[in-house]
């Protein structure tokens, strides 16, 4: 989901600064007419993790950063491991890193693709670095007691980009009485699927007309498979899902379901929010505290399948009920996570990153700065 969120973040920015944005070809093709026309675009090609080419892609990013002239350097995502050689240049103007998950969680073999200490190597010789909640605030700090005093909260955006499509395309939820739970999004161990399948014949026994979508690629398909009690009830999509399919999943969902048993934060929340779709999440991560149990949505124990399987009932029994959270859920994103709030908070952390602050340029209170984003 880091594509959409870099999209939500540069158009928000975008209203208080100077932002250039440095993607790959690949992950953002198709996706410039999402960007607000002041972002200044630049797409790259991204090589593989693997491959020896990412160090001419270094020295071009290195141009680029160059030519931009940025006040401050902005890498969205801990994850890539070549982006460490690009701090020794960085530093001299100012880095933000953005991290999304501060220790890896159960399953993720995409992210642990990159030894760990590189990450941490990265993020103790940020100036900044942004985490999406306060929870993760805490962990950082006790993780890297060197950044103490500069991990900054910056709450996660609502994801606006696949309802705006939906808008757009005229979907409408699908006339029929049954009741659509959906699980979204790349399959690992800690997001629980296991707890979801488990605790669907506990529902229909108390709810017969539900049907559950599993949209997403993953490992080990066929474990999951052999613990579905009525294979029929489940909808399954072990693969890659299109943007168009994505606006339909969603605006066709009656409920969201995280049953996550480890967590930082959710993209599929974003989504669900900006949907206003009510959402059941367990309490690990920031997701118990992005969710106001009872009024936004639904807040659950991990690990506890007769818990998910009475909320499930719960929602599943009363419409209104569903409408009236996710609408809730939809205006305390926007309230909490506005495009203004993140763009004022944002600027502010670029102020405390930046280098040239103390340099005899304009000051920042009369110049905004200008990020530039990898």
């Amino acid at each position: 989901m880091i594509p959409d969120y870099c999209i939500e973040y540069a158009n928000a920015l975008a209203c208080r600064a100077q932002v250039t944005m440095v993607c790959s070809n690949h992950s953002f093709a198709g996706h410039a007419d999402m960007l607000e026309p002041s972002v200044s675009l630049k797409p790259i090609e991204w090589p593989r993790h693997r491959s020896p080419g990412n160090l001419t892609f270094i020295q071009r990013l290195i141009r680029m950063i160059r030519d931009a002239r940025p006040d401050v350097v902005h890498i969205m995502s801990e994850g890539v491991i070549w982006l460490n050689l690009l701090v020794p240049f960085a530093k001299a103007y100012g880095l933000v890193t953005t991290v999304h998950d501060v220790t890896y969680h159960p399953g993720d073999h995409a992210s642990r693709r990159v030894p760990r200490r590189l990450v941490d190597w990265l993020i103790t010789r940020s100036d900044q670095v942004i985490v999406h909640g306060p929870g993760l605030r805490a962990e950082a700090e006790r993780r890297y007691p060197v950044m103490k005093g500069r991990v900054q909260v910056l709450p996660h955006m609502p994801i606006q980009r696949y309802s705006t499509i939906a808008r757009n395309m005229g979907l409408s939820r699908d006339a029929g009485s049954t009741v659509n739970v959906l699980f979204f999004g790349r399959i690992y161990a800690y997001k629980g699927l296991d707890v979801l399948i488990r605790s669907i014949p506990m529902v229909r026994s108390r709810f017969a007309d539900i049907r559950v979508v599993i949209a997403g690629k993953g490992d080990d398909m066929d474990h999951y498979r052999d613990l579905m009690v009525e294979p029929a009830v489940f909808d399954f999509r072990n693969r890659y899902i299109p943007d168009d399919e994505t606006a339909r999943l969603f605006t066709d969902a009656d409920i969201v379901v995280l049953p996550y048993i480890e967590a930082s934060q959710s993209g599929v929340l974003a989504i669900a929010n900006a949907f206003g779709k009510c959402a059941i999440v367990t309490d690990v991560g920031e997701l118990g505290h992005s969710v106001e149990d009872g009024v936004s949505g639904l807040v659950i124990p991990p690990r506890d399948e007769m818990a998910l399987a009475d909320a499930i009932v719960r929602l599943a029994n009363d419409k209104l009920l569903r409408d009236r959270m996710g609408e809730q859920g939809r205006l305390a994103a926007a309230r909490i996570a506005s495009a203004e709030k993140v763009a004022e908070t944002a600027v502010e952390i670029y102020q405390l990153a930046s280098k040239r602050k103390n340099s005899g340029r304009v000051p920042r209170t009369e110049r905004q700065p200008r990020p530039t984003g990898a």
